[in-house]
């Protein structure tokens, strides 16, 4: 699971201070709105025109900024116009993401903490903003120490009808990033479209993702809901790709990317929590049968693959993400900002890129083979 939401309507996250786009994705996409009941697919000449708070996420860059991916918001704009149609997603949640949101938040009268990170929380979920505050805390100082790179964050941890009035472009439960200065947006309850789509795919998982998970000290019941809190990781990835400065305008190495940030942290410094991420990922994996499974369709279509495969595509970022997180663990991204640094020449094409990445790691092209062919 882009600066602006994890997985659904959810989207990039991008920290629009200087930093690209971007769900852990995990990347929950559209459909985990309708408790993952994906809509038909509908032809190109037959969706609905994308209204203007959606088509407003452009992918140009802003004065003195690098160009971003789209992100989640930006992906799920390909999407939602038919998802609306349906009726799947209701008009309240169309609304652009302000950039005054820090000052929206503050202005709700909001209990709040402040250590490193100041979070806002609603009455009765101290306790839930305070451990996701260290979370995140302890994942920006890992960077901050490891790599020099330390966005700016506010946290806001809140009830579905605070959620609602406040993030009315995302539906509750996919965990976001938006606003300047940036605001990382997280569920205060487990009654979410995320942790209910991972509830939902319990019958279709193997052995090896329960092994996985129990590993980490948990059930898939209690992971599925756990595991929406790391969404918000991947979600960060998007913010410390572009702060650190590895530039790369392809749509499925940049998911590829924020998950290796996210998983870089959750290795160092929370295994078992690690653990738990590729528990629920390799559930995906399991469980999902997808229509679409080439890199060149996930490049071509991005969101518009469809919400469970779209989170299936995630899935399959996360085993080149551990496999090459096994061999280089941080240092690896230091190599990627030397070898795609921000204002280099563009990539030319998707094989490009790969046999660039295979130069610095073998194994991307048996990976795409085998995992995304092409």
């Amino acid at each position: 699971m882009g600066r602006g939401g994890g997985y659904g309507r959810a989207a990039e996250i991008r920290a629009r201070r200087g930093r690209d786009n971007g769900w852990i994705t995990l990347g929950l996409r559209p459909a985990d709105i309708v408790p993952w009941k994906v809509a038909p697919p509908v032809a190109a000449d037959k969706v609905p025109a994308v209204p203007r708070t959606l088509s407003s996420f452009s992918s140009s860059p802003r004065p003195g900024m690098s160009p971003r991916p789209a992100t989640f918001v930006r992906r799920a704009a390909r999407v939602l116009p038919a998802l609306l149609a349906f009726g799947a997603i209701p008009a309240a949640a169309q609304d652009d993401p302000p950039l005054d949101l820090l000052a929206r938040v503050r202005a709700l009268g909001l209990p709040s903490s402040t250590d490193r990170i100041t979070v806002y929380f609603d009455r009765g979920h101290e306790a839930k903003a305070v451990r996701l505050r260290t979370l995140v805390q302890d994942a920006v100082q890992f960077f901050s120490d490891s790599l020099g790179v330390a966005p700016d964050l506010t946290l806001a941890v809140v009830e579905r009808p605070t959620w609602e009035r406040t993030f009315t472009w995302q539906p509750y439960g996919i965990p976001g990033v938006e606003g300047t200065p940036p605001v990382a947006f997280l569920p205060a309850t487990d009654d979410n479209v995320a942790a209910d789509d991972a509830l939902s795919i319990a019958a279709g998982i193997s052995d090896s993702a329960r092994r996985l998970v129990r590993a980490a000290g948990s059930t898939w019941d209690d992971a599925s809901r756990r595991y929406v809190d790391l969404v918000a990781l991947h979600e960060l990835g998007h913010a410390f790709v572009a702060s650190y400065g590895i530039s790369v305008r392809s749509k499925w190495f940049n998911e590829w990317l924020a998950t290796y940030f996210a998983y870089t942290y959750l290795r160092a410094m929370r295994p078992r929590e690690a653990q738990l991420w590729e528990g629920i990922l390799q559930g995906y994996t399991d469980a999902v049968h997808p229509e679409h499974r080439s890199l060149a369709d996930f490049e071509r279509l991005y969101a518009g693959v469809g919400a469970r495969n779209y989170v299936w595509y995630q899935a399959q970022f996360q085993a080149r993400v551990a496999a090459v997180h096994d061999a280089h663990g941080v240092q690896f991204l230091r190599m990627l900002r030397s070898a795609f640094p921000r204002g280099a020449a563009p990539v030319g094409s998707q094989d490009e890129l790969l046999e660039r990445l295979e130069q610095m790691r073998a194994g991307f092209q048996k990976w795409r083979g085998e995992r995304v062919p092409g």
